[in-house]
């Protein structure tokens, strides 16, 4: 009898011990499983912390995101003569044949733009958020560039200026996102609100849009003011190209 009863009490102790080392077990693998958990939150943490690089900004601007801290004006450095103020009613331009003003600039991200001949010939392109004409050429300027018509020895560069906080479409670094706009933007330096920046002065902006193409001479060809079809633009760049 008693040692039947010892060999039952022996029973019981290893089925207890059997099932304490399963909840041992399957404690442990709780364990593991948050321990895994909170390693991968960490990691997701970390990667997605302020980063106030320029390649972090860009990305930002590129995603619609953070464009309300993004400056509206940025300083301008001018350099040579200013052009004299664009009449599209007064015939011949005398600014063609002259030599354009270099200007060293910033973009919304503060990451420096020089606009000179001495790399190439080039095409500003002065737009104001706010101007129904910039909003209506900004497509077929894009229209234009997809169409692969664009000459590979031409830089396009945008020009955001007469920026005006009370006006729609502000701010500039939102618009141009909305937009789509595929090329380099100089943040021209405000002068007043709505008024021309000071790129925009030293190459006689008279309106929005408006087009100073430079060749590689450092001579201007042209300069063009209001709604241009992509046809029409497409000869004056190959004339102005050509001259």
């Amino acid at each position: 009898m008693a040692n039947r009863q010892r060999a039952e009490a022996r029973r019981k102790a290893a089925a207890k011990a059997a099932n304490g080392g399963s909840g041992s077990k399957t404690w442990m693998w709780v364990t593991i499983g948050v321990l895994v958990v909170v390693a991968v939150v960490g990691v997701v943490i970390a990667t997605s912390g302020g980063d106030d690089s320029p390649a972090a900004s860009d990305t930002t601007a590129a995603q619609g995101g953070g464009l309300d801290d993004l400056p509206i004006s940025q300083p301008v450095t001018v350099t040579g003569d200013p052009l004299p103020a664009y009449s599209p009613d007064a015939g011949a331009d005398e600014a063609i044949g002259l030599t354009a003003p270099t200007l060293d600039g910033l973009n919304f991200n503060s990451q420096p733009i020089k606009v000179d001949a001495a790399d190439g010939a080039y095409m500003l392109v002065f737009l104001a958020h706010w101007c129904p004409h910039c909003n209506a050429e900004v497509p077929k300027l894009l229209d234009w560039k997809n169409s692969g018509a664009v000459p590979a020895d031409l830089r396009v560069i945008g020009v955001a200026t007469a920026v005006s906080e009370t006006a729609v479409n502000f701010p500039p670094a939102e618009w141009f996102s909305n937009k789509g706009w595929a090329w380099p933007v100089l943040v021209d330096e405000a002068q007043g609100d709505g008024a021309a920046g000071k790129a925009a002065q030293a190459y006689g902006a008279t309106g929005w849009p408006y087009f100073v193409i430079v060749g590689a001479d450092g001579k201007v060809k042209v300069r063009v003011s209001g709604e241009v079809e992509p046809s029409d633009l497409q000869k004056i760049v190959d004339e102005a190209l050509a001259s």
